[in-house]
């Protein structure tokens, strides 16, 4: 799409929060190589002055006109695995989809409790690897994806701190009196008011997470339309002077941030992403986030071994979502006017 996609689609999962203990980098000669946990947070990310070549990489998405890559972030961080977390959920997943024909970018989150395919949606990726969420998020959208991309919440921290902070749009004004500390053994009040905020790392991950805050905002649902807005946020400030990523360079960007998140994405496909920087003003982005439109809570799921609180789709092939997605994506979208249901949330776990 533009040179801001690559780091859009990057920084959606840095702050949805998450990652793996040991992070690899895939390279297009197909070969694997370790790369250390999450470097120190002052370290120079660029030389300005160092210009570098691109190489000539294919990329897998020039197959198709439209691109689409899931980013997922997982529940964990170091202190937490050294606190005794050995597993963790994916409980952020965005799904960056663009039409470079139709011009359009969409934004699409799928609640972490969705039930599909025996499992929550969010004990996939754990339980059976990248083909087992990319099966189920290809069923529920209707649509093709190539490229995953995942990190944690240390990678958040390091990442909003390299941009100096992150200028956020909040819309709603909430309090939550119910937010986990960092240690995860006791609870912080935290409030935002509406109105820009240049949030820190910690603060935009807090932004990210609450799932229990008044005036609207306490449910999963609230929590993935805020994380889109960090989202944009980022993209507005990637220019701003105490942004260290600016002036960029791709292949020094794609060194660095692939040092703190597991991805399938190659040096070529961050080339090709970047290339289509001149146009960005060309582009529409909207946000999508699976509601009651689209789901129902049946109470404790009798279906599920461990009786578990979960959404189903209310259409079994998910055939509404499909075509809520492709008219997106085409532009073609007509209004519909439907009751929303508003479901109760589960209780709360973090």
């Amino acid at each position: 799409m533009f040179k801001k996609t690559l780091i859009i689609l990057f920084s959606i999962v840095i702050c949805l929060g998450s990652g793996a203990y040991y992070i690899y980098n895939k390279t297009g000669s197909g070969n694997t190589k370790e790369l250390h946990l999450i470097p120190n947070p002052s370290e120079s990310v660029f030389d300005a002055d160092k210009k570098l070549e691109n190489p000539s990489i294919a990329s897998v998405f020039q197959k198709n006109p439209q691109i689409n890559i899931l980013l997922i972030g997982t529940d964990t961080s170091l202190e937490r695995r050294n606190n005794g977390q050995y597993g963790y959920n994916t409980d952020a997943t965005v799904l960056v989809s663009m039409d470079t024909i139709t011009k359009n970018m969409l934004l699409t989150s799928v609640p972490r409790d969705l039930w599909v395919n025996g499992n929550k949606i969010n004990a996939l990726f754990v339980t059976y690897g990248w083909p087992g969420l990319k099966k189920a998020y290809e069923e529920i959208t209707g649509l093709q994806i190539k490229g995953y991309i995942v990190a944690d919440f240390d990678g958040f921290r390091w990442f909003v701190s390299q941009m100096g902070g992150v200028d956020v749009d909040i819309k709603t004004s909430f309090t939550d009196i119910s937010f986990p500390n960092q240690q995860d053994s006791d609870v912080l009040q935290v409030s935002f008011e509406q109105g820009t905020e240049v949030m820190t790392g910690d603060r935009a991950l807090t932004y990210a997470r609450s799932r229990k805050g008044d005036n609207g905002e306490g449910s999963d649902l609230m929590r993935a339309k805020r994380q889109h807005l960090i989202l944009q946020g980022i993209a507005k400030s990637f220019e701003n002077p105490r942004n260290l990523f600016w002036p960029m360079d791709i292949s020094g960007f794609y060194e660095t941030v692939t040092k703190h998140m597991e991805t399938n994405l190659t040096l070529g496909d961050a080339i090709y992403l970047w290339d289509f920087y001149s146009f960005k003003d060309d582009y529409d982005v909207q946000s999508f986030v699976l509601d009651d439109i689209y789901l129902y809570h049946p109470g404790m799921y009798p279906d599920s071994p461990y009786t578990a609180w979960v959404f189903i789709p209310r259409d079994p092939d998910y055939s509404d979502i499909h075509d809520a997605i492709k008219n997106k994506l085409a532009g073609t979208e007509i209004p519909v006017a439907v009751e929303t249901i508003v479901q109760a949330e589960p209780p709360a776990t973090e």
